[in-house]
Order: C-alpha cells, then sequence, then structure tokens
C-alpha cells in the first residue's frame, strides 16, 4: 500500500487549499492506512491533524519540509518523525524557523534528522538543474557529496506525470541505484482535487500581490491527491514499496510528555499546599476587618480541601502573584471576571473583589469535585498597561516558558471578497461596493449572505464577472489567512516549552505556541487570559484625575445605591457604560428601568437570546411583585432577587439542590452535561432529578416544571458570577458618568483617538449634555483631550495626516520657545522642525490655527508666501538651524473672506467630522429638524427618521435595466450609506446631488439605510 509522504495543508499559509479535514476524509475514502502532514517551517496543524486521524482510524505522520542553507545554497529537504524523539525534534526545528530564520544551518537539520526520515528532493532539490539539463556527472558529483556529508536519505522522485520530469527520473533511479541510495515515489501535494487548481492559483495571487491572469505566475499543476491506483500508474513498484515501509516505520505517538505549571516561589521556602491556606485564611480576616463570620469560615475551609484535593494551589498562587504585582504597580486590576469570582478563596486572595456569600455564588460553578477540570481564572486589565503584566510573568517565571497562544485570522466572508476581487483586477471601488453588501454578523458566510441579502443576491447575478468572483471567494472562504496571537491567552509551562509544543515568533513581541488553545490543555499546558479592557483605562484615568481633587477617592470603595447613576441606566443613557451602549440592551434598559445593583446584573444576563423569553415576565413581575408566584416556596429565597424568574445557571443549580437534593457539585454535572448537550448523561440525570424530588413529596407535574426550568437555564441561562463581577465594572462607568461627567468624556475620548466614529458619537454626546468641546489649537492643545474652563479640548493628534510625531513635534517646540506669535511665526518654526506643508494645511483646515486670527483661507492662499518667509529666515546648517526674525520683514497677507460651506467641507475631511464650522447644524436648526445624528443612526436598528448631506452618489444599473443609486450621506457627527431603489430614484433622481441636504425615512440595514422617502431641504 502506497502513501503520501509530502502534503501541504492550507496552514502553509497562501501555499495550499487543502484543509485538513477534507484532506483526512480524502485519505479514508481512498483507503489509505496513513496519512502525512508535512507543512513547510510550520507545525500549526499538527495537533489538529493527530486528532483528526486518530477519529478516524487512520495512522499520522508528522512531518516537516525545512529549507537548509547547504553548500551556500537555500535547499529543502523533507523530515518526517519515526518516533517521540523524532518529533521533539521537529519542533525544535520548526520552532527555530518560525522565530525569525528564514532557513536552518545544516547542522541544524543533520541534528533534527536523528529518529527522522531525511528526504532529498530530486525536483526542486539540490541536484535540481543538473537533472533538468540531463548532467549525469553533475548528479553523481552532488550525490557523492550529500552521501558523505548526511546521515542516511532518501533521493524523492516527483513530477512523474510530466513527461519531462519522468525520463529524468529513470536516470536518477538508476544513478541512486547505482549508488545505493533509496528512492521513493513523492507526489507533492498542495491542492485535493485536480480542479482546485484554479483556486491555489488564486491563492498564489493573493500571497505575491499579482492578479491571476498575470502570465508570470507558476501554473502549478498535478499537484492533487492521488488515489492508490492513481499512484500506481505514476510510479515504480519499489518506489511506491519504499513509502509504505517509511510509513510503517513512523510509529505515530505524538503527545509524549506533558508539562505542568511553573513552581510558585513562597517566602522562606514554605511548600505552596501549606502557604496558600494560611494566605487565605490572613486575606480572610483582612476582609472580615478581623470580626469572625462562621459562615464565611465554613466556606472557605470547604474551598480549601477541595482546591487541596484537586492539587490547584499552585495555580492558584501564580494568579495571586501577578495581581498582586499588577496592584503594586498602581495597575487598576478588575473586579473578577467569569465563574471565579464565585469563589471566596480567591476573593481572599484579592483576586476578585467580589464577595461570593452576599451575592449567593457558587464555588461549585467554578471547581466541581465532582467534575475534574483546570481551574480558570481570567484576569482583566487595562489594555494601556496590560504588557506590563505580562512582561513581569515573562520575568519571573522564564521567557522560554511562557508564551502568548496562536490564533489564525480566516478569510471571512468580507475579506475572502476582497482579496479575490484584488486578484481579479477588479477596481476598489467594485469590490468595496460588493463587500459592503455582505451583512456585519458574526460568523456570516457568504452563503448565508447570499441567501438572506437580496440585495447583494442582485448584484451578485447581474454580471458574470461578479458570478466569478463570488465562486471563488466561496472556495477560499474559511481557510486561515494569516497568523497572529490570541488577544488574551497565555500559557506558562514547568518545563521548556520546545518540550512539548512548537512555538513561533512574530516581530519582537511574546513567543507564541503554534497549536491553538483547544490542543494544549492535553499537554499539560493551562492557558490563563490576560485581558485589556478599555473600559478599565476610562475608569482608572478618571479615577487618577478625580485623586488629585479627592485623595481618599477609591473606585472600589464607591456606594452601590447612588441614584445618578441608576438614572443612567433606566434612561438608557449608557454610551460609553460598559456592556451598555447596545442599541438592544437600551431598549432593554427602557423597559426594565433598573433601581438597584441585583436589577443591573440581571439586565446583563436578561440581554441574551435564551433569556429573551424571560424578560417579559421579568418586567411584569418586578413592576407587580404582589403577583409573583413561585414554582415551590422554598424557592422564594433563590428566585425572588429576579422576581420569580430564573435567569443564572447558579439558580438552577440551587433550585436542583432544594427541589431534587442534588448536592451543589452535583447540579453543576447536571449544568455542564446540558451546556454541552449530552443526552444520555442528561437523560440519566433527569431520573434522578425527579426521583429526588419524589423523595422531598415535590409533585410530579411541579417536578416537570422545575426540570424544564432547570433545563433551559441550566445550560443556556447566564453565569450569574460573572455577571456580578461585569455589573460592578458597568455600574462604576455608570456612576462616574453620573457624578463626574467632564472626566468621564476626557477619558472616554482619549480611548478612541483614531476611530472617528466612536469620536464623533461622543462628541454629539457631549453637545446633547450641554458639554463644549473645543477644536484643536496649536497654543492649546496636547496629545491627548484636556479639561478647560469645565469645557474640553481637542488634541492635534486627531487631525488627520498630522497624527502623533507632529503633534508631539508642534508641542515640544510651543514648551521650549514660547506660544506661536502670528501665522508667519508658526509657519517658520514648523518649517524648521521639518513638517510638511501637508500637515501645515491640515491644521488650518482643521481649525488649529484660528488662535492666529487670520481667515483659513486667507492663510492658505498665504501659505506659499508664509513657507517662503520661513525658509529666507533660517540661520545655520545641520543640527545648529534656528531663525532670526530679523532678517526679512514679514509679508503682508492678502486678506480674503472666508465661506462658510467650504470651512464645513474642509474642517469635515481634517477631522473625519464636524466642530466648529457646524454649516449642517446651522440649517438643522434653521428648519426645526430634531431627527437623531448619523452617529446615532448608525447605532441603532428597525425603521428611522435622520436629515444629512448627500457627500456623494453613485447610479447603478439593476439586473433588469432600471436603474437605482446608492448614497454616501453625512453630517456633522460622521457618515452612513443610503440605497435608493428603482422606484425612489425615478421620483428622486434630479434631487439627489452632491452637497444636497435631505430629510429620509429609511430602514437600517446592516449598518446602511434603504430609503423609504427622501425630501430636499433647501440651504437658509
Amino acid at each position: 500500500m502506497t502513501v503520501h509522504l509530502s502534503v501541504r495543508s492550507s496552514f502553509t499559509l497562501l501555499e495550499s487549499t487543502i484543509r485538513i479535514s477534507s484532506l483526512v476524509a480524502k485519505a479514508k475514502e481512498y483507503g489509505y492506512q496513513y496519512a502525512a502532514l508535512t507543512d513547510h517551517h510550520v507545525m500549526f496543524g499538527a495537533a489538529y491533524f493527530i486528532h483528526a486521524c486518530h477519529k478516524e482510524g487512520i495512522r499520522p505522520i508528522i512531518g516537516l519540509e525545512a529549507d537548509c542553507l547547504y553548500h551556500d545554497e537555500v535547499v529543502p529537504f523533507l523530515l518526517l518523525a519515526k518516533d517521540s524523539i523524532g518529533y521533539k525534534n521537529l519542533i525544535r526545528l520548526s520552532t527555530h524557523l518560525c522565530s525569525g530564520a528564514k532557513y536552518c544551518t545544516f547542522d541544524e537539520l543533520c541534528s533534527a534528522s536523528s529518529h527522522c526520515f531525511l528526504i532529498a528532493y530530486g525536483e526542486g532539490g539540490w541536484i535540481d538543474s543538473e537533472l533538468v539539463s540531463m548532467d549525469t556527472e553533475g548528479v553523481i558529483r552532488k550525490l557523492t557529496a550529500m552521501k558523505e556529508e548526511l546521515p542516511v536519505f532518501d533521493i524523492a522522485l516527483s513530477y512523474q506525470e510530466a513527461s519531462l520530469w519522468r525520463d529524468r527520473n529513470t536516470m536518477l533511479r538508476r544513478i541512486c541505484s547505482n549508488m545505493n541510495i533509496r528512492t521513493l515515489a513523492l507526489n507533492k501535494v498542495c491542492y485535493l482535487n485536480p480542479q482546485d487548481a484554479t483556486d491555489y492559483r488564486l491563492l498564489s495571487a493573493i500571497r505575491t500581490g499579482r492578479t491571476i491572469d498575470d502570465p508570470s505566475l507558476p501554473l502549478i499543476k498535478g499537484r492533487s491527491f492521488l488515489s492508490p491506483s492513481e499512484m500506481e500508474k505514476l510510479y515504480e513498484p519499489q518506489d511506491l514499496l519504499r513509502t509504505d515501509e517509511i510509513a510503517r516505520e513512523c510509529r505515530g505517538d505524538y503527545i509524549t510528555s506533558k508539562a505542568g505549571l511553573p513552581e510558585y516561589k513562597t517566602k522562606n521556602g514554605v511548600p505552596p499546599e501549606d502557604y496558600f491556606p494560611a494566605l487565605c485564611v490572613a486575606g480572610l480576616k483582612k476582609r472580615l476587618n478581623n470580626v469572625p463570620d462562621q459562615a464565611y469560615i465554613d466556606r472557605l475551609k470547604y474551598e480549601l480541601d477541595v482546591i487541596k484535593k484537586m492539587h490547584f494551589e499552585n495555580y492558584f498562587l501564580i494568579v495571586y502573584d501577578f495581581i498582586s504585582y499588577a496592584r503594586k504597580q498602581k495597575i487598576y486590576v478588575g473586579p473578577g471576571r467569569g465563574s471565579a469570582a464565585g469563589s471566596l478563596a480567591a476573593y481572599c486572595l484579592g483576586i476578585t473583589q467580589v464577595d461570593p456569600l452576599k451575592y449567593n455564588l457558587l464555588f461549585e460553578r467554578f471547581l466541581n469535585p465532582e467534575r475534574v477540570s483546570m481551574p480558570d481564572i481570567d484576569t482583566d486589565i487595562p489594555d494601556n498597561r496590560r504588557q506590563e503584566v505580562i512582561d513581569y510573568v515573562v520575568r519571573t517565571y522564564g521567557e522560554d516558558r511562557v508564551a502568548g497562544i496562536i490564533a489564525f485570522g480566516t478569510f471571512g466572508a468580507r475579506q475572502a471578497l476582497r482579496d479575490t476581487g484584488k486578484a481579479m483586477g477588479m477596481t476598489p471601488r467594485e469590490i468595496d461596493m460588493i463587500a459592503k453588501l455582505v451583512p456585519s454578523a458574526p460568523k456570516i458566510t457568504l452563503e448565508s449572505a447570499y441567501a438572506s441579502t437580496p440585495r447583494l443576491r442582485q448584484l451578485i447575478e447581474s454580471n458574470d464577472k461578479y458570478r466569478t468572483l463570488f465562486e471563488y471567494a466561496r472556495h477560499i472562504e474559511g481557510l486561515p489567512r494569516h497568523a497572529t496571537t490570541h488577544a488574551a491567552g497565555i500559557v506558562m509551562s514547568s518545563v521548556p516549552l520546545e518540550e512539548v509544543v512548537p512555538a513561533a515568533k512574530f516581530a519582537d513581541g511574546l513567543r507564541t505556541t503554534q497549536f491553538t488553545m483547544e490542543y494544549l490543555e492535553e499537554r499539560g499546558l493551562i492557558k490563563m487570559d490576560f485581558l485589556g479592557l478599555r473600559n478599565l483605562t476610562i475608569i482608572d484615568e478618571i479615577a487618577t484625575e478625580i485623586q488629585q481633587e479627592e485623595p481618599s477617592f477609591r473606585i472600589m470603595d464607591i456606594p452601590l445605591d447612588e441614584p445618578r447613576a441608576y438614572e443612567i441606566f433606566a434612561n438608557a443613557d449608557t454610551t460609553g457604560v460598559f456592556q451598555f451602549e447596545s442599541e438592544g440592551m437600551k431598549n432593554l434598559l427602557r423597559r426594565m428601568k433598573p433601581q438597584t445593583f441585583e436589577d443591573v446584573i440581571a439586565a446583563l444576563a436578561l440581554f441574551r437570546p435564551a433569556s429573551a423569553d424571560s424578560i417579559p415576565s421579568y418586567i411584569q413581575n418586578k413592576n407587580n411583585p404582589s403577583e409573583i408566584v413561585y414554582p415551590l416556596e422554598s424557592l422564594k429565597p433563590v428566585l425572588s432577587e429576579t422576581y420569580g424568574v430564573m435567569i443564572y445557571q447558579e439558580q438552577a443549580m440551587r433550585t436542583a439542590q432544594i427541589a431534587a437534593g442534588f448536592s451543589l457539585a452535583r447540579a453543576d454535572v447536571l449544568r455542564k452535561a446540558m451546556s454541552k448537550k449530552k443526552e444520555k448523561e442528561i437523560s440519566a440525570l433527569q431520573n434522578e432529578f425527579m426521583e429526588g424530588c419524589r423523595k422531598n413529596n415535590v409533585d410530579h407535574e411541579t417536578a416537570l416544571h422545575l426540570w424544564e426550568l432547570v433545563s433551559a437555564f441550566g445550560g443556556y441561562g447566564f453565569n450569574k458570577s460573572h455577571a456580578v463581577a461585569y455589573g460592578l465594572v458597568a455600574y462604576q462607568t455608570a456612576y462616574l458618568k453620573g457624578i463626574y461627567p467632564l472626566q468621564f468624556y476626557k477619558a472616554l475620548l482619549n480611548s478612541v483617538t483614531g476611530d472617528e466614529f466612536r469620536t464623533s458619537q461622543y462628541i454629539d454626546e457631549c453637545r446633547r449634555r450641554g458639554i463644549k468641546v473645543l477644536g484643536p489649537d496649536i497654543n492649546a492643545s496636547s496629545l491627548l483631550y484636556q479639561s478647560e474652563d469645565k469645557s474640553l479640548r481637542l488634541p492635534l493628534s486627531v487631525i488627520k495626516q498630522v497624527g502623533g510625531h507632529a503633534a508631539s513635534v508642534i508641542i515640544e517646540e510651543r514648551e521650549k520657545n514660547g506660544l506661536y506669535r502670528d501665522y508667519y511665526d508658526f509657519v517658520a518654526r514648523a518649517l524648521l522642525r521639518k513638517l510638511s506643508r501637508t500637515v501645515i494645511e491640515q491644521l488650518i483646515d482643521a481649525g488649529a490655527l484660528d488662535c492666529l486670527q487670520m481667515g483659513r483661507r486667507t492663510m492658505k492662499s498665504n501659505l506659499d508666501e508664509a513657507v517662503s518667509y520661513g525658509e529666507l529666515i533660517q540661520v545655520g546648517s545641520g543640527n545648529q538651524m534656528s531663525i532670526d526674525l530679523d532678517l526679512v520683514s514679514k509679508p503682508v497677507p492678502v486678506r480674503m473672506k472666508d465661506d462658510r460651506e467650504e470651512m464645513s467641507e474642509n474642517e469635515r475631511r481634517a477631522l473625519g467630522f464636524n466642530l466648529g464650522t457646524q454649516l449642517i447644524v446651522m440649517i438643522r436648526e434653521n428648519n426645526g429638524i430634531t431627527d437623531p445624528s448619523i452617529a446615532r443612526i448608525c447605532t441603532s436598528t428597525g425603521k428611522t427618521t435622520g436629515f444629512a448631506q448627500i457627500r456623494s452618489v453613485k447610479q447603478h444599473r439593476t439586473k433588469r435595466g432600471e436603474m437605482m443609486a446608492f448614497l454616501r450621506l453625512g453630517d456633522e457627527t460622521g457618515e452612513i450609506d443610503m440605497a435608493v431603489m428603482p422606484n425612489l430614484y425615478k421620483k428622486t433622481a434630479a434631487n439627489l446631488l452632491r452637497g444636497t441636504y435631505i430629510r429620509f425615512n429609511a430602514k437600517i440595514e446592516n449598518g446602511s439605510l434603504l430609503a423609504d422617502s427622501i425630501t430636499v431641504i433647501p440651504k437658509k
């Protein structure tokens, strides 16, 4: 039986179309007993491949295609691991090749080849040119050198379907036979089926930045996955037999050793199992202010017993260690996340800031003695300080034992269209038009977008080119496009990572595992999430500023009963409030009118598809508490906080405990079975539940009702521990917004610098709340938003094409040599500091030079003269340049009157929104228009009215030959697209011109508008 020994998967990024699941399925279909994976330099897909093969009863062979510097040439070799030692050698080699090296050395190749089959290529290898030219002596000379220098190796015969290589392989086989060098059949595989060659060419075009019809793009044929009979027609029996011999010797046991966590170094060498409980007991005393409480003492003892039994003391201590470090560095660590907030031990150590007994949180939801699984404590850190904590972990536990986790950016629906369109030579405008019609919903596919979006379907079917684009894009959709790093995950190892998993290093960042996170735990590597939260950065920035005026202010000490905070929630005034910004959540708040912290955490739990049906009951019961009916009176303490409605997983667990006599650990087993949809296990647990209810004298009908409740919310309800922790962060942001609005908006705007949409949205809200936002000013602005006379001042860095560097130069010059006195003084000093003419023009358009008391049109029209003046007064040379104001008299400017509309348009282009020259605001006010702004519309759903200016018009002919239009609309807060369908376009086409102001009724659809009616608004 033959076998393919050279197979690149799609994890050799953009150089193969083969999905691993399809590869294994094809191998099984063809009856292969073995399958190999030999990606170029990387082992990204090895763990996935091993699992897929074992599932189908196929023995996996792990290999690596490695480039080696051999005799001053970069030569590819193929290595196949014979056993676990060979596999580890491949891990080390791949780690080296994925950490910045373009190739390995000859010594590294020889070292890695121990316990591996080493295969040298004929075609494409060191002897390729000699084979092509039929230079027999040259082939013999090189093979002789290889025999002297390399350990045992085989020579691969490939491309046998091409007559040129068939002849040369015959020659090579004869030479190798005479030299006692083994040969084998090696069909290089990089796509599964012959028809996939076109898709492979498309990927090559995307990778190289060329088009698919570029004649310089190599046409690679004959790289498909052949059946045994097809291989037998192409290759000699002895060469096929050799592949089988190699396959049988590759034993395939690749998970050879497991790592563990590094050991936390305790003080005075106290064992972690003794140090950990002592630390928790001390922490509890501090939390209780040295006032004993038996409920807390008993709960902690129980948790410590479970943790000891599961041997997780070291895990807790490591988390305690880096969180303690963060707090010592005055880094605001979040109050908790996920089920860990249900642990009193974590609360005692300061890992979390949520009292689990106060909120009836369950430890078993976090660690279950009846369901052994690894603990999962995730940590939220301000996004601007996350790296400091990770750097500490690397320093403390070793650079070779700490790594990020790889993730892969795939060809999503829009990306597949964009990349394919570019490779087909389509214009950016054309590509953009099609890609934007794909809904931005999570996990959207091209197929589902086509089915659910009539406008997309209509456009695709209107043109053969678009149909081809769509079909090509469908073929590559979902393939890995690039490797990146998991946004939060970090793993730590007790041994160097190279002993367990291959690693990679991208640019100058942290090392990263080559295996994705689902394959790490089985190798003993536990993922810890270090999540950078923008909202924590905002809270920290606000708290720091408040402390300058109120030194005793502590964000964790704020009262949880502040009416102004609940007004924020009840009025759905939650723009900028953590987890509460979406329009859907705002709609829920308007109905709920939260008045307590319990209402806030309930809102987080209810705003989920699985809980949506409970919202009407919750609101009804909240408004009419006397009408609440509990399924059992004994469940009232469990359900009363949510007005008799079950919305938390913990409530489902408590219900199983009270009604059916389950232990909380057993109740969590039930929850887990439901979330994983393990039907057989659920059925057994249902019988156990019903029997327990019977023993507790719960009638059968009530027991069935309770089972339905537990079934619904055990698996799909919200984790209350997480809701409480994140509800606390949400409350903190609402509190700060309600009590300290100026500081709040300053921090909020600083967090979105560079994001035009959010900036305009937040500035729009500042206007509506009466907070004045001042324009950029070269004599007043900083790099960030600043408070100024109870107003906010825009930074220079928000101006397009100015950015941080030019802004820093302007500020540094101002601080060193004083305020800019007039226009000519500024231009001269700007030129001296190497600022470009474009930067000066952008500053003018943004209004940053208005402080110099010269009109914007005047400044721009006199810029040439100002530049000449600035260059004339420069003296010195090199780094010693300066300006001498006495050399030449300042020019007298030719004054020009500013045009309000021109200023407004230029300012919008420079800032991305309008601030000072709001012509559209004036028109809105003159016409008494109160429609929502574009920024507000962009965060809404359903039908809307609006007022905007037409920024651009693009006509489009439908498949039926009718004309329609796509408009780009804008106001002082942002821009949005609108489609005007043929019937409406016929009536309004004459008035739909660039620069026209309109009111409209429309439906919001996938972030754009579908017009129902349009009315022109005159400028007055």
